[in-house]
């Protein structure tokens, strides 16, 4: 999936202002197109009385961006997914979803102190994730600051490895009378090695929340910790809240993490994990978040030339169950342009009869 996350593109504002056309047609003849091309194919197999599943699709996307003029840029970018194989029925879809999807369509201004993106977006924040039709702001006037400001109506998904999502309102979220949702998010980087951020997101009459993240960096160890807590507001849903501590390190060409999460007795994490979620580090980590969990992983990483290895190993003990889950990563680059992406999940759930394990390959070719 190709998007960036407001917090990078905020750090990469400004680069275009020395690039500025001189007209609008010169904007739109100096635009540049990127996109990749995807072939996906997964399988599953289930214990218990679960059928074994799996499918396989074919994916474009293709992006269009104008060169900057006075500031403002047009951007565009669609995806088709298509099925190609089914193992049993609707194991890819049940044929409602939309075959193509314009996932990126927004008019963007910048100038050294401020920019503005509104319209369809990829937004990749703390506890917001995918594509919506969003007005954001990005605050660049305060030195070694970013604050990013915004507010969202829709979202769709756009994955190249699934069925896609068109844009709907946060009805089906649960957020009531499609108020959707706002955030503000506040970054500091003015010592060097130290990353400070703070936040606060608010979906009206469901929830808001709010978090604080510090992370410290040194030549080959770091350490990062994160607290968040949501006020919710529908009668009997119990308020929630998430603390994750994270230490990570590199020797030569091996990188080792370990973290613990924890979640609210009660509450679990609220609503805070309904919009997207950048804190569980596994590929379905599927009792994470809810209530009473405590997660603790370790993982490890090598890189030998073009071939990248990874795994990763977790247990969460959840309301006095307990789910274990591993994930094995390969990643290949042939190319500049062309890469292959492997990646095997193995669940070891409470009840047996929930295990399973599932292996997924990706073939991208970008442009």
């Amino acid at each position: 999936m190709t998007k960036m996350s407001l917090a990078t593109a905020a750090l990469l504002l400004g680069s275009s202002l020395f690039a500025e056309s001189n007209t609008i047609n010169e904007a739109f003849a100096n635009g540049k197109f990127s996109g990749d091309v995807v072939l996906y194919g997964q399988s599953q197999d289930n214990n218990g009385g679960t059928p074994d599943s799996g499918y396989s699709n074919g994916s474009i996307g293709l992006n269009y961006e104008t060169d900057s003029y006075n500031g403002f840029k047009l951007n565009l970018g669609f995806r088709s997914n298509h099925e190609i194989s089914e193992d049993e029925e609707d194991d890819y879809s049940d044929g409602t979803e939309p075959k193509s999807l314009l996932g990126v369509a927004n008019i963007s201004y910048e100038n050294d102190m401020f920019a503005l993106i509104l319209g369809r977006q990829a937004i990749d924040l703390e506890w917001i994730g995918d594509y919506h039709e969003a007005a954001v702001a990005v605050v660049k006037a305060i030195p070694d600051t970013t604050i990013i400001a915004g507010h969202t109506n829709k979202v769709a998904v756009m994955d190249p490895d699934a069925p896609l999502v068109n844009f709907t309102d946060f009805r089906d979220l649960g957020i009531n009378d499609n108020h959707g949702a706002s955030l503000v998010h506040a970054m500091y980087g003015g010592i060097e090695g130290l990353a400070l951020e703070a936040y606060y997101y608010k979906a009206k009459d469901v929830a808001n929340w709010y978090g604080f993240k510090a992370g410290y960096d040194m030549e080959n160890i770091g350490a990062s910790a994160h607290f968040a807590k949501s006020n919710e507001k529908v009668t009997g849903v119990e308020d929630g809240d998430i603390t994750h501590v994270e230490v990570h390190g590199s020797f030569m060409d091996i990188a080792l993490s370990a973290g613990y999460i924890t979640t609210d007795n009660d509450g679990g994490t609220g609503f805070m994990a309904a919009l997207g979620d950048n804190i569980s580090p596994f590929e379905d980590g599927n009792q994470v978040y809810g209530t009473d969990a405590d997660t603790t992983y370790v993982g490890i990483g090598y890189e030998i030339g073009s071939v990248a290895l990874g795994a990763l190993y977790g247990q969460t003990d959840y309301a006095g169950n307990d789910e274990e889950e591993l994930n094995l990563t390969v990643d290949y680059a042939f190319n500049d342009n062309l890469g292959a992406s492997l990646v095997y999940v193995d669940v070891d759930a409470e009840d047996s009869d929930n295990d399973y394990d599932r292996i997924g390959l990706t073939l991208t070719y970008s442009f």
